[in-house]
């Protein structure tokens, strides 16, 4: 079995995208949960940026079932 190499703090904050800083990209993004009972609806949640889409809370009916025929 191969030795693996000791990665330092700073390799690992490269390798973990530390180049962008940490909620920098959900700045201007909604606060509150998106759902029918929500501070704001589902509709809400889908006008969304896919940017903000990915800082939200989301209640899952906000998603459609998919079924699949087999």
């Amino acid at each position: 079995m191969k030795n693996l190499k000791k990665l330092n703090r700073r390799n690992l904050e490269q390798i973990n995208g530390a180049g962008i800083p940490p909620i920098s990209h959900c700045n201007g993004c909604p606060t509150g949960a998106f759902g029918p009972n929500d501070t704001h609806s589902c509709e809400a949640y889908w006008a969304l940026p896919e940017t903000c889409r990915n800082c939200v809370l989301v209640n899952i009916e906000c998603f459609v079932p998919i079924t699949i025929d087999l």
